[in-house]
């Protein structure tokens, strides 16, 4: 049975990233809108306090600075999911050939492991018309040529 790559989530990160970039355009857009509003249209004779202005503007910056952080965490958070199931698959690999046991819907099911690859997030073992997921293997064994039992 042919295995795929596993792919797709770089192209959610992009999305995503691309997203948030045009949020924080919009953001900043409408906040210097507003502010230009608020200058045009100030009392001459009260104007903006200086402080009152740079509070503003202090607190754009944290917003706009906090907003990077969230992206840039969740473009890490996916590089970094991407490693982990890549390295899961990869060490699943080593299960080929090998003969395992697995309790699946309360019954004992043995084979020797043909293939290995990814289903719902989760590694999986495939043998013969099974697909089982790793974590339901209960014994991992030899390999199926050097005669040796579970």
């Amino acid at each position: 049975m042919p295995v795929g790559g596993v792919s797709g989530t770089q192209t959610t990160s992009n999305t995503v990233g691309s997203a948030i970039q045009n949020a924080m355009t919009g953001l900043q857009d409408q906040f210097m809108k507003i502010l230009l509003t608020e200058l045009r249209y100030q009392d001459p004779m009260d104007p903006m306090k200086d402080r009152e202005f740079f509070t503003q503007m202090a607190q754009f910056a944290t917003a706009s600075q906090m907003e990077e952080l969230n992206r840039n965490m969740a473009q890490v958070a996916a590089v970094i999911y991407q490693g982990q199931m890549s390295q899961n698959l990869l060490s699943a690999a080593s299960l080929i050939g090998r003969r395992f046991q697995a309790i699946v819907d309360g019954m004992v099911v043995s084979g020797v492991v043909d293939s290995v690859g990814m289903r719902d997030f989760q590694v999986v073992v495939r043998a013969g018309d099974y697909e089982i997921p790793a974590d339901l293997l209960t014994a991992i064994g030899g390999y199926q040529d050097a005669g040796q039992d579970i």
